[in-house]
């Protein structure tokens, strides 16, 4: 099993690759359905489902952390987000790509959530602001970096689906490597009056 710096290169490596995806949707889809006559205000519409996925997840996800651990979580959160981007090949409709938008903002809600508090729990307090500088550079430069894949489009309009989900895919296997931790549990007491939901 991956030690501690091998956990945390490989997540950080998860989130530049989702940072990579989230970047590549944006540009991708918008080419894409402007090229099938969407107009520009039902395009910008259809690019908030990323976020309501995002938005719907939110607030369920601490429960599940603490019951399962994260690598559970992540894998979960990952493997929705290779799926959908695969299943942007299978059929072009603007409902269906809405959905699918919908459930890689879900995936990557999950993936975050597990990642980032995995992270910031078990490094030691004089390395946590590196760290998360560490995290949230991966995830800026995969996001710079997707819209670059819209050149692909010109070859085959499948291509920066397939590009991106098998790297995904690639990544999400990484985490078979690491060996599942829990978070420390808080008393009941504590947990019940802040809990997710009455948080959000």
């Amino acid at each position: 099993m991956a030690g501690p710096k091998a956990r945390f290169i490989i997540l950080v490596t998860m989130v530049g690759i989702s940072g990579l995806s989230q970047g590549m949707l944006l540009p991708v889809i918008a080419v894409l359905l402007e090229q099938s006559g969407i107009s520009s205000s039902v395009n910008g519409l259809h690019a908030t489902a990323l976020y309501i996925g995002i938005l719907v997840i939110s607030p369920f996800l601490e429960k599940p952390l603490r019951t399962y651990g994260y690598k559970p979580l992540i894998l979960i959160g990952g493997s929705l987000v290779f799926l959908s981007l695969f299943f942007f090949t299978i059929w072009e409709s603007l409902w269906f790509w809405f959905v699918l938008r919908m459930m890689i903002g879900i995936g990557d809600n999950i993936l975050h959530f597990g990642t980032q508090t995995w992270i910031t729990t078990t490094t030691e307090e004089h390395n946590r602001g590196r760290n998360i500088a560490i995290y949230g550079l991966m995830f800026a430069l995969g996001f710079a970096l997707g819209p670059l894949m819209t050149a692909l489009i010109e070859i085959n309009p499948s291509l920066p689906f397939i590009i991106s989900g098998l790297m995904c895919l690639i990544a999400w296997s990484s985490m078979f490597f690491v060996r599942n931790e829990f978070p420390v549990q808080e008393d009941a007491m504590q947990v019940t009056s802040t809990r997710s939901i009455g948080r959000f």
